[in-house]
């Protein structure tokens, strides 16, 4: 394992405590709840956050055999994984993420240098983005510090680690760049000095804030509290990737 990954895999382990902690704070009836993402209950949150791990761990064992094998075989096999988390208790649900996540974890392990250039493809029957099998522990602690937001609860886009917050918005400007649906940008970190132009290149937008404040905007987590915007107001963005 390179340094870069064995350092990702870490961070995963550290953002897995994290998140089990405050799925285990849950109540059952706040689990029924309502997260920040639309129809879905915290539940739902949860069960994609196991279906994810056990996809991606599934990508993982396609970079090590070299047999296909995709994250998801079919769209009621995502969806079935999702609902059955409805109605399960917290204690079950966070014993559940910490398995299929040390699991991820554990065979990341096993894979040798050759077995992470392997290419593979996310979502339903490998049909998704082509990406190299070294990004998947990345993918996975987007999916857990993202998601944790979701459940809204005690967790927020302010407790992001700062390597973490500039990490993704490096990510999310590159792929927003050439986007013809997304608005021309001008961002900028006033607790720091990322900055970046977004979308076609006539007059500007320019918004600026603090970093996590930026990134919980760009990735849909917020509608721009603690963000500035010159001339106002702030645009429409696309969905998230």
């Amino acid at each position: 394992m390179t340094p870069d990954i064995r350092h990702d895999c870490e961070l995963v382990g550290e953002s897995t405590d994290q998140l089990v902690h405050d799925v285990s704070l849950l109540s059952d009836e706040a689990l029924r709840g309502p997260s920040l993402l639309p129809g879905w209950t915290r539940a739902h949150v949860v069960g994609h956050l196991i279906g994810n791990a056990e996809g991606l761990t599934r990508l993982l064992e396609w970079a090590r055999t070299g047999i296909k094998t995709p994250q998801y075989f079919d769209l009621e096999q995502k969806t079935e994984g999702i609902e059955s988390a409805v109605g399960q208790s917290s204690a079950a649900l966070a014993a559940q993420l910490r398995d299929v996540t040390d699991e991820f974890v554990a065979v990341a392990k096993t894979l040798t240098g050759a077995d992470w250039s392997c290419a593979v493809s996310l979502g339903v029957d490998a049909t998704g983005r082509e990406l190299p099998a070294s990004e998947l522990p990345w993918r996975r602690l987007v999916e857990q510090e993202v998601h944790n937001v979701d459940l809204d609860g005690a967790y927020t886009p302010a407790h992001w680690s700062d390597e973490f917050v500039h990490r993704l918005l490096d990510e999310t400007a590159r792929l927003y760049l050439p986007g013809d649906d997304v608005p021309p940008l001008d961002l900028a970190a006033v607790d720091g000095d990322w900055s970046a132009a977004c979308g076609p290149s006539d007059v500007r937008v320019r918004v600026e804030g603090p970093s996590p404040a930026l990134l919980a905007w760009l990735t849909g987590r917020s509608s721009g509290e603690g963000l500035h915007v010159h001339p106002g107001p702030l645009p429409d963005l696309p969905p998230w990737f």
